[in-house]
């Protein structure tokens, strides 16, 4: 595979209701596609995030929910932490889960990460969106009922090239 549009989005809402709204038409967007991966988050009232659902199919290891949880993990680490430890059984697959991350993280700009971040860990419930061969103007309509949103469009890359050479790394260590 090719390089490949990727956009990640975070957008925060006054309430769970609200954020569902917006779960299920990106759900209905993405229909049976691994191209659209969306978690929605919600704060308890001990002040701890947990993902209530998540929609993204495993078709593709480096999409679907490693690259979901890739997201999350830089974006709120523990709550990715906790999201990829049932979806992520081997070894080397957390190898590519580490490339994804690896990614993100230097591809998201440092100052739109830390809002992005800010909104997941201060609302009520936020929903997190990864993309492939998707772009924010696709994406952004779909969070209608948010109270904020922030979509950002990265570089092309190659998510399976990168998934790849990790589990051959991983691999080739023993892994």
């Amino acid at each position: 595979m090719s390089d490949q549009a990727v956009v990640v989005a975070v957008a925060a809402y006054a309430s769970k209701a609200a954020a569902e709204r917006d779960f299920r038409a990106l759900a209905t967007a993405a229909g049976g596609q691994d191209r659209l991966t969306a978690a929605l988050v919600e704060k308890g009232a001990d002040g701890r995030l947990t993902v209530d659902r998540y929609h993204g199919a495993a078709g593709r290891p480096a999409c679907g929910p490693a690259l979901l949880g890739g997201a999350l993990v830089v974006l709120a680490a523990p709550l990715g932490l906790l999201f990829l430890i049932p979806v992520v059984a081997t070894r080397t697959a957390w190898a590519g889960v580490g490339a994804i991350v690896s990614r993100l993280w230097h591809e998201l700009p440092k100052g739109v990460l830390r809002h992005m971040s800010d909104l997941v860990e201060t609302t009520q419930a936020a929903l997190v969106v990864v993309g492939v061969d998707r772009t924010a103007d696709e994406v952004e309509p779909l969070l209608a009922h948010a109270l904020t949103a922030v979509v950002v469009d990265l570089p092309p890359f190659d998510l399976d090239a990168d998934w790849s050479k990790a589990i051959e790394e991983a691999e080739a260590t023993g892994g």
